[in-house]
């Protein structure tokens, strides 16, 4: 699917594959040190990289937006069900989500692509995708740092709910999740 983006930027969305691995290995180490202190689903070293783009699996949709470069810009991921730390978290809150009908969303954007509404189109690309495949929650994956701001008020302005906070890594977070 091509976008156009708020800078008048015309971006690919589309499934991660198998001959990204490069491509990606280069994105996620481009991302700036307060960026990747933001993201960390999985490590950033090449041999990770490799092994994710060869063993592309049915319970991790990764998504991934390109310049007209072909150039990442932007990757995200949707994780069926919870992580184990998140659902603790949601349970002593009394929130008791349906696991089947969940997933588990971290995503990122190359820090000069921020603001440009990148993470919007993706966003909504992603939900469309889930909610085809029966997701009815999104759930942040590890939450998101309060310092964080632009991507707490980017939750809220898409109806993400707050539902607590938790203190990870020296740092405060919330958790927040959408109703699909």
């Amino acid at each position: 699917m091509t976008v156009e983006l708020k800078n008048k930027q015309t971006v690919s969305l589309r499934l991660l594959q198998k001959e990204d691995a490069q491509a990606l290995y280069e994105y996620l180490n481009n991302l700036s040190a307060e960026s990747r202190s933001r993201f960390g689903p999985h490590s950033y070293d090449w041999q990770t990289i490799e092994d994710i783009c060869n063993h592309l699996s049915d319970d991790t949709l990764r998504f991934i937006a390109e310049d007209s470069k072909h150039k990442i810009i932007a990757y995200m991921l949707v994780k069926n069900g919870m992580l184990e730390a998140d659902r603790q978290r949601y349970h002593q809150h009394n929130i008791f989500l349906d696991e089947n009908l969940t997933g588990t969303y971290a995503p990122s954007v190359a820090d000069a692509w921020q603001k440009a509404g990148t993470g919007t189109a993706m966003f909504q690309y992603i939900k469309s995708q889930v909610e085809n495949n029966g997701v009815k929650y999104l759930v942040l994956w590890g939450g998101v740092q309060t310092l964080n701001e632009h991507a707490f008020h980017f939750y809220v302005k898409h109806c993400f709910k707050q539902i607590g906070s938790f203190w990870q890594n020296g740092k405060d977070n919330l958790d927040m999740f959408l109703e699909l």
